[in-house]
């Protein structure tokens, strides 16, 4: 056991940003015909907790977040009912929650909703809406986007309600953050066994399968928190309607918003493409995907500006290899568009002539890229590793480079572990194609 416990503090060396990962794990080689004997279940316990600290390395960080982001979603359920079908980190709230707004890009258009006395008429909502757009303390880019005067005919007065469909959509928040936190795992997990290559597959994969299962279990727990929440508000109702209703107003953004707010971060995407040697089409289609060119886009893991950086795993990867910096990234520093740009280019430089460089085609190549970025190279590998490593993207190389591009993104749309992460690369692949042309922007 003291044998051991000396090469978990050499292990310990090897993860750290002082140490050389050149000769560090020799004498570990050594051991591990003993370490895999059937005799050392206990060492085996204790390794894989050791190796699920290390992808666990922020997880008092992610609880923090989530429990502040808990309580403000408790907030919204109890005045709002909901907390809108949309990622809740894209609406924006005023600080005593009263006020949401949100721009809507998928359906161009900008949303405005006040809370309001439930006995609000609808000549005194437009009173409210024009002395609430009217307002200069806060030039919101919805408030930009929406004309001055008020057409009622865009004016919405909605009960407050909490029904299943309002406690579906807040349970949806909670599913998308525990894949994410999933995926997180998995890009760890893949940058775990790519710089130390001596640790077993086998123990990396039942640690992350081991923080996974946390993961839902957290995520059981938050949603049986929300679940008695809206069933304790409904119960309430029946003995006290609502006093507010919600004041909705929409309107179409201008003609040509995307292209306009695209046409501005261009010329990032093409000085970082020619610095790391990346298509261009590649850089807009992924700031187009992630953020709809919005720089101040937060979503709910979170993620962080134009090309949705997480500082810990994405950040942290390109802080280290590009900038010698050994620590994750501010989120101030990724609400700058420019070094948001410069970040996801690099890691995207990254995944292409790092972790993906076995892949001979550029063009599956390419769409390996696209998925990696969202899920991990870990995971594209599995999509064609049937046995063994199945982590190893060398390994799954030696097969993608024996199909054509076409097969390579039948097979990564086929057996993608994740939908999001196959709806991400149609996505991405088709927006490559628009960009490439030029008729975007």
């Amino acid at each position: 056991m003291k044998k051991f416990i000396t090469s978990l503090f050499v292990i310990s060396l090897a993860l750290s940003p002082l140490a050389s990962s050149d000769n560090v794990f020799d004498e570990f080689d050594a051991e591990m015909n003993e370490f895999e004997s059937p005799d050392n279940d206990k060492i085996v316990e204790e390794y894989i907790s050791f190796v699920s600290g290390y992808l666990a390395e922020y997880d008092t960080w992610r609880k923090e977040y989530l429990n502040g982001f808990d309580y403000k979603q408790t907030q919204i359920i109890m005045q709002w009912g909901e907390t809108t079908a949309k990622d809740i980190n894209n609406v924006v709230y005023s600080e005593d929650l009263k006020t949401r707004e949100l721009v809507d890009y998928d359906n161009n258009q900008a949303v405005v909703e006040i809370l309001v006395p439930a006995d609000t008429t609808a000549a005194e909502s437009e009173k409210i809406l024009t002395s609430y757009l009217a307002k200069n303390e806060n030039k919101s880019e919805v408030k930009q986007a929406l004309d001055k005067v008020v057409k009622a005919k865009n004016i919405q007065l909605n009960e407050i309600k909490f029904d299943t469909e309002q406690e579906k959509n807040a349970k949806e928040v909670i599913k998308k953050q525990t894949l994410a936190y999933k995926n997180e795992a998995d890009l760890k997990a893949d940058k775990l066994q790519e710089t130390q290559a001596s640790v077993p597959e086998s123990i990396i994969e039942k640690s992350v399968e081991l923080q996974k299962k946390t993961l839902e279990k957290e995520e059981a727990q938050r949603i049986a928190t929300v679940e008695a929440q809206y069933a304790a508000l409904r119960e309430k109702t029946k003995v006290t309607p609502p006093t507010y209703k919600v004041l909705k107003y929409t309107a179409k953004l201008p003609a040509n918003s995307l292209s306009k707010r695209a046409k501005k971060y261009k010329p990032f995407a093409e000085k970082e493409s020619q610095r790391f040697d990346i298509p261009v089409a590649l850089v807009m289609a992924i700031m187009h995907s992630e953020s709809a060119f919005q720089p101040k886009a937060k979503s709910a893991v979170p993620a962080y500006g134009l090309m949705q950086i997480v500082p810990r795993t994405a950040g942290h990867d390109v802080n280290k290899m590009i900038r010698k910096i050994d620590k994750p990234m501010q989120v101030k520093e990724l609400y700058v568009p420019s070094i948001n740009v410069e970040t996801g280019s690099a890691y995207l430089s990254i995944l292409d002539k790092r972790y993906l460089k076995s892949i001979t085609d550029p063009k599956s190549r390419l769409y390996c890229t696209i998925a990696a970025y969202n899920t991990g190279a870990g995971n594209v590998a599995k999509v064609f590793n049937n046995s063994g490593n199945t982590r190893n993207i060398n390994k799954a190389a030696r097969v993608i480079n024996t199909l054509s591009p076409e097969q390579v993104y039948n097979a990564l749309m086929n057996k993608l572990p994740y939908d999001e992460t196959k709806h991400y690369l149609k996505k991405v692949s088709k927006r490559i194609a628009l960009y490439e042309t030029k008729s975007a922007i």
